[in-house]
Formats: C-alpha cells, sequence, structure tokens
C-alpha cells in the first residue's frame, strides 16, 4: 500500500520507510545510494507516524497508531524490537532527546507528552514523566539542536515551547522542563499542526498547518513568513528544510512536491510528474548529499530518490543561454529570463517580447523531455511471511539499467554552491536515483 513517513539515517547510508500492505506495517531499511533491500523491522499493528533516528545510527524509534513506540537496534538479527513504550492511544510521534539519547520523548492522542528511559534491561521503557499543557492530541515534536527547548504542536493550532535542558542522573535528567512559551497564531487557531521543525540556524521554526500555507517563524520575534502553493487540508503531511536552510521542500494532497526558497518566500520549483497518484505524504533530504526521497502513502505507490545531476543542469543553462543569446538581437530588448527567478515567465507571456516567449516555449520543451534515469520495480513478494534476505529475495537489490536518460525537471535549477542547492534561473536537473517499489501491497 505503500509508504507514510521515510528518514535519512544521520549518516546518510541507510533510508527507513514506514510502509503498509497485506503483511503488517514493517519498518523498511535500504542501503544508499544503491537503494539495496538491508532487512524488515515486523510488530507494529498499525500505521507508522513518524521516525527517529539515534545520533551513532544504531537505533530506530517508531511511532505507531497501535499505541505503542517501538526502538529497534539496526545492527542485529533480532526480528522484535529491543525497547517497546505503551501507551493508552494512538502514538504521533516520539523524539530521542539531542543530547541525553537515552531519554526518549512522545506525544500521544490523549494530549500527553511522556518522557521515558530507554536505558533499562526491560522490553519496556521506564516512564518518568508526564507533561500536561496541550488540551488537544499531539500530532508533532522536535527539539533544538542543543535540546535546550523543545517544540510541541497539536491538533488545535496550538504551540508549546519547553525548557528541556538536562542535567544529573539519568533519573533525574528532566527534573527542569517547564513550559518556557505558549505560541497561539491566530491565523492557524483550531487547525491542525502537522508537523515541526528547528531551522538549522536555529533561529527559526518550520510550521506545517492543514491550511495548505506552510510558515517559518522568527522565534525572537514571533514574526512568520507563509509560503503558498501546496495543498494541505485533510492529510498528514510533512516538509522539511534542506540542511544549510536554503530550500524548504514540501509534499501536497495533489501528488506533487513543492520547493520554496525560505528567505524570499518565493516558490522555485514543482516536482509535477513524480508518478504519485496518491497525496505525496513525506519528504527526506539527505544528510550530505544533494538527494532528496519522496513517498506517498496508497495502492502500488513507490520510494523515490532523487540526485542532483550537475553535468546535465550545465548542458540545460548552456542550452537556454545559447537561444537566449541568439534571440537578443532580433528583438526588442525586454525582461530577460535569467534576472526573474521568482517569476514563472509563461505567467508573462502576455507581456513579453518575441524572444522571451520563445525561450520560455523552449524552456517548457525541455522539461517535457523526461530523460528519466530509473531503477527497476522490486518485484511484489506474495509471502505472508517475511522472507529472509537473500538472492531471492523480491528486495535484494535494485537493479540499474544500463542506459541513462534525462532527470526530472520542475519549474527552476538548482546547482551545488556552498554545500547546499542554489537558485541560478534553469529548470532543475535531478536525476532519479532509485525507484523502490514496496512489496507490501
Amino acid at each position: 500500500m505503500g509508504c507514510f513517513c521515510i528518514r535519512f539515517s544521520h549518516d546518510g547510508k541507510t533510508l527507513a520507510a514506514a510502509c503498509a500492505g497485506r503483511n503488517g506495517y514493517p519498518i523498511a531499511l535500504y542501503e544508499i545510494p544503491s537503494g539495496q533491500f538491508l532487512r524488515e523491522f515486523y510488530g507494529h499493528l498499525n500505521i507508522v507516524y513518524d521516525l527517529c533516528w539515534s545520533k551513532d545510527n544504531e537505533y530506530l524509534l517508531t511511532a505507531s497508531s497501535d499505541g505503542t513506540v517501538r526502538m529497534w537496534k539496526i545492527e542485529t538479527q533480532a526480528a522484535s524490537a529491543v525497547r517497546v513504550f505503551p501507551h493508552p492511544s494512538f502514538v504521533y510521534t516520539a523524539k530521542y532527546h539531542p543530547v541525553a539519547e537515552s531519554l526518549v520523548v512522545t506525544g500521544c492522542y490523549d494530549t500527553v507528552i511522556r518522557i521515558w528511559n530507554a536505558n533499562v534491561k526491560e522490553i519496556h521503557g521506564q516512564l518518568l514523566q508526564e507533561l500536561d499543557g496541550h488540551k488537544s492530541f499531539i500530532n508533532t515534536l522536535c527539539f533544538d539542536a542543543e535540546g535546550l527547548h523543545m517544540f510541541s504542536g497539536d491538533s488545535s493550532g496550538l504551540i508549546i515551547v519547553w525548557d528541556t535542558s538536562v542535567k544529573g542522573s539519568s533519573q533525574h535528567l528532566f527534573q527542569n522542563w517547564r513550559i518556557n512559551k505558549e505560541i497561539k497564531e491566530n491565523d492557524i487557531r483550531g487547525t491542525p499542526i502537522n508537523h515541526l521543525e528547528v531551522h538549522p540556524n536555529g533561529r527559526r521554526l518550520l510550521i506545517h498547518a492543514k491550511d495548505s500555507t506552510l510558515r517559518v517563524m522568527d522565534l525572537r520575534i514571533l514574526a512568520t513568513k507563509k509560503y503558498i502553493g501546496a495543498t494541505n487540508y485533510r492529510e498528514k503531511i510533512h516538509s522539511t528544510l534542506t540542511p544549510c536552510g536554503t530550500f524548504l521542500f514540501s509534499g501536497s494532497e495533489d501528488g506533487k512536491a513543492y520547493v520554496w526558497n525560505p528567505e524570499t518566500g518565493d516558490q522555485v520549483a514543482i516536482y509535477s510528474e513524480l508518478s504519485f497518484t496518491s497525496p505525496l505524504r513525506d519528504v527526506a533530504f539527505h544528510p550530505h548529499e544533494h538527494m532528496v526521497s519522496f513517498c506517498a502513502f496508497g495502492q502500488n505507490q513507490p520510494i523515490l530518490v532523487y540526485i542532483y545531476d550537475y553535468k546535465v543542469a550545465q548542458q540545460e543553462a548552456e542550452l537556454v543561454k545559447d537561444l537566449s543569446s541568439s534571440l537578443t538581437s532580433a528583438a526588442p530588448r525586454g525582461p530577460q529570463f535569467f534576472s526573474s527567478f521568482s517569476e514563472n515567465p509563461m505567467q508573462k507571456s502576455s507581456v513579453m517580447s518575441p524572444a522571451d516567449h520563445f525561450v520560455s516555449v523552449a524552456r517548457t520543451s525541455m522539461r517535457m523531455q523526461k530523460l528519466k534515469q530509473k531503477l527497476d520495480s522490486v518485484t511484489a513478494s506474495s509471502n505472508l511471511l517475511l522472507p529472509a534476505p537473500s538472492s531471492l529475495s523480491p528486495h535484494s537489490k535494485l537493479r540499474l539499467p544500463s542506459t541513462l536518460s534525462t532527470p526530472l525537471n520542475p519549474l527552476y535549477a538548482f546547482t551545488a554552491k556552498s554545500g547546499c542547492f542554489s537558485p541560478v534561473g534553469n529548470p532543475l536537473s535531478g536525476t532519479l536515483l532509485g525507484r523502490i517499489q514496496t512489496s507490501h501491497k
């Protein structure tokens, strides 16, 4: 049935996917960049809403609507979770504390945030404390990098900032945790918050609410900038910032992915031909490489992984540049293609010179040339029991075809600069690195 949630490990070597299908709700692990299937964890009895890697990449937390959070050891042959954190209702989010990873924090449908000790010998984690403050169910939690503050968002639009510094023994690390402030944005009052994420600079907060508007809030003055384009009124859709903070990616109920420049608020790209026929649920950006992954929840929905192709981007940029320069002398000087990053040239066709209009059409034509590098879909398994990974396993590997083709081309281009993507004004070149077809139908 597809995948609800995806996360790259902190070292970028593994992609975890919360899947669903006939055989249950497994957590699948894939090697990056090869796309080779590594293993699956079974144990959850319902949809898994959140994934969180430990800093050392040795453990994975999973939060599920079956009323449990489970902790899995990655390098082990054991099929079951090493810790289980039981709850009275659906669990939508779970996070490790960034500094004290023995502390696990969870957000539940019963409006309670729970602090757990994972460093115990028993299978069940030790409940240390329950934090009250929310009056509706908690959808999302996140910490700043130092673990000094935690942000929680609920279904009523309330965001609570918590002081979460840790000191002392493992039993008393959380004694100073308390509410720092409540953030009540008038325009999202009563609107569920799907996702919160601290900006890499630590001074801003990404707020993804179910009103088809993303917001980035300056935490010092509580001013917000809005980002319009993606559709999200009904589903639990996620968004994310690139590790450098240069771009904001979001899923959408129309099956497309949208990209903005967080600084200007401009929409700079749309991934409009990803082949998803159901809402694009989650977006994950690689922590070190120019790589992005998308997933959707629905029958036969793949997990897509794209990597930036610098050579193809340069070729496309040169082509557009040549077209533009060859027409400049033959037409009146008008708005130049490369100077209008924040506007879609097609929207200005009524005032374009013939030269600019031709360049715009050429650009659209290039976007239609989908030279896609695909990985073969993994053969679906009909076995009721999970087969052991082997050369015969349907997940044993993803095969690369011998032919290369062109990349996905959204509206605008990104090129590698200062360690992250940056806009240059030509069609995006993102080569399809992998197409992972989950076998759980």
